[in-house]
């Protein structure tokens, strides 16, 4: 094989060839006389079309004809649906005849009446006389509000009602009021040692400082031991006179001191 002298401007040396392409031909005539000798060789014969004729149209007919017809025809009437739908109902006898009758036509409780209507009493105040003079103004003294002179106790309900107290010492208020209060009314659980351990305020005094007081008082207070493990009770503290300022009523000025 000759090269030509390549290009002295390129920068790599590019050899030329010349000549027929022999390999090239070689292959493309093999690969042609490979399939035709494979269309030789490799023949697909398909199988003949095979067809086959309708049956002809054939017809049975259940005729009481046959010991076989017989028995089948039997067993159709008796699967008959038409035989279980129908509906065989017996109407009881004198039906027609039976009344309707109410469920109040039948008077149970006797039905209550008009409550009694009352006089109605209408009191007028007594005739006033025009002409009397009338005369000087009827002093009337005032009337006390202060309760009666009781002092302030506790009381317990329940099983706490009849266990003893180890500690109770003395309440004391250093608040005092002028309005009435309510006992102060409180659910409290006592513990099996005998101390409090629990406080549900259920009934207020009206008078929050009072409640707080009275909650107070029954932490220093103590049980006698018990083998319940808590106890619950309500505990009731009926407020007495102590806790109510006495009524102070101004005395009237003097006519010497204008």
């Amino acid at each position: 094989m000759k090269t030509a002298p390549s290009d002295p401007d390129l920068t790599f040396v590019w050899p030329v060839k010349k000549g027929f392409p022999f390999v090239l031909f070689v292959c493309v005539a093999g690969s042609l006389f490979a399939h035709a000798a494979t269309f030789f060789l490799f023949q697909v014969v398909y199988p003949q079309r095979v067809t086959i004729p309708q049956p002809s149209p054939h017809v049975s007919l259940l005729t009481p004809s046959t010991p076989e017809n017989i028995a089948l025809l039997r067993w159709i009437e008796a699967e008959d649906p038409a035989l279980i739908a129908g509906d065989n109902s017996v109407s009881p006898p004198a039906l027609a005849k039976v009344q309707y009758r109410p469920s109040f036509a039948t008077p149970r409780t006797a039905p209550l009446g008009a409550p009694a209507e009352k006089p109605i009493e209408v009191r007028f105040p007594p005739a006033v006389d025009q002409l009397t003079v009338p005369g000087p103004p009827v002093s009337v003294a005032p009337v006390s509000r202060t309760p009666a002179q009781a002092s302030t106790f506790t009381r317990f309900s329940g099983l706490l009602s009849a266990r003893p107290l180890i500690e109770n010492p003395p309440l004391v208020s250093r608040r005092q009021t002028v309005g009435p209060i309510i006992p102060t009314v409180l659910l409290v659980g006592v513990s099996a040692e005998g101390d409090i351990r629990y406080q549900f305020l259920q009934q207020s005094s009206g008078d929050s400082a009072f409640d707080e007081i009275a909650s107070a008082h029954l932490q220093r207070l103590r049980f006698a031991p018990a083998e319940v493990v808590m106890t619950w009770a309500h505990a009731t503290i009926a407020w007495g006179a102590e806790v109510y300022a006495e009524a102070r009523t101004a005395a009237p000025p003097d006519p010497e001191d204008r």
